[in-house]
């Protein structure tokens, strides 16, 4: 389970190292391979700070099985969404700074580019702007999320969800992306989003492509030794 945990300690210090942290809030956390618990950033530490050892288990109602750290009180984003997609693998959240901006006005969210492509027809509003710490918000916020990658957590931040932890961390990364091009757009003028056929297919050909997904986490990764941010071998 060791490249497991490494893997989701690096997918924490890559969303603080593109700027989606904030002090020690926001968390991700993975299914546990062919088990019905998982790992999760503890509460504490800042995304760049967690290492393989720092994770702690959580069951899927929300105990902590095992580790040294205390939990998140909004563990039951992460718990009741993998009740509800058997499939999803890791979950992140985090409150970016462009993304929370959205989330705090009534704008619908357009594909302007690849970035915005992943979600072709754009993210649903979860609308309770409290700490999601029941779960009964949680399980809400899950189906509010359905069977899409992301979930705009209105006035508060975004849920992003993945088969992989690759693929939930980049999701987080490719929304927070889209939303700055979407904002920066709209200061030249009146915004011209791909077509919804085209968004589409780009969505198909482009964000469906698992190669494209391993380059990207290859380089951010490659990234991370650059900036000092790599875990200790």
């Amino acid at each position: 389970m060791l490249e497991t945990r490494k893997r989701l300690a690096l997918a924490c210090r890559i969303l603080y190292m593109e700027e989606l942290g904030d002090f020690n809030l926001g968390h991700m956390s993975c299914r546990v391979p062919g088990q019905d618990y998982f790992y999760m950033k503890p509460r504490g530490l800042g995304l760049e700070e967690v290492t393989p050892e720092d994770l702690i288990i959580m069951d899927m109602d929300g105990n902590k099985l095992e580790g040294a750290h205390p939990p998140h009180g909004e563990t039951p984003i992460h718990s009741e969404i993998y009740k509800m997609r058997k499939e999803a693998q890791s979950v992140v959240h985090v409150h970016p700074i462009f993304s929370t901006a959205f989330s705090c006005v009534r704008v619908e969210m357009k594909p302007l580019t690849q970035d915005g492509t992943l979600f072709p027809q754009g993210i649903p509003v979860f609308e309770d702007p409290e700490l999601i710490t029941r779960k009964d918000q949680g399980k809400a916020l899950a189906e509010t999320l359905g069977e899409g990658k992301a979930v705009l957590l209105r006035n508060h931040g975004i849920v992003t969800v993945g088969g992989t932890i690759e693929e939930a961390c980049i999701n987080a990364l490719s929304l927070e992306k889209a939303l700055k091009m979407q904002f920066m757009a709209s200061l030249f003028g009146k915004i011209e989003p791909v077509s919804e056929k085209t968004a589409l297919s780009m969505f198909v050909s482009v964000n469906q492509n698992p190669k494209r997904s391993e380059d990207i986490w290859n380089y951010l990764v490659r990234k991370l030794k650059r900036k000092g941010l790599a875990l200790d071998e």
